[in-house]
């Protein structure tokens, strides 16, 4: 089991990439009180914001995956024990 998949723990964590998505929809709060040449730019912001934190959700899920796979992978070949070897005829 991985530290991500612990079952017995229940209890939520704080999320990078949530926090971003979640913060997207403040710039268009915002706009709502602003004048309206701020919509524009509180639009390109709340993009961004949420592209940004689909890019981080993307990246913490490679990441997890490749830290699973190590922790799952074995070795594919064994070490093998180098014995001296000694030419025909020549042992003493």
């Amino acid at each position: 089991m991985t530290e991500y998949e612990n079952s017995h723990d229940d209890t939520p964590r704080f999320e990078p990439w949530l926090a971003v998505l979640a913060s997207s929809v403040i710039p268009e709060f915002v706009a709502l009180y602003l004048p309206p040449q701020f919509f524009v730019p509180a639009i390109l912001t709340t993009v961004a914001l949420f592209v940004t934190g689909l890019v981080m959700l993307r990246r913490q899920t490679l990441r997890r995956r490749q830290t699973e796979m190590r922790a799952s992978s074995r070795p594919l070949a064994r070490p093998v024990e180098h014995a001296r070897l000694e030419p025909e005829g020549l042992a003493s």
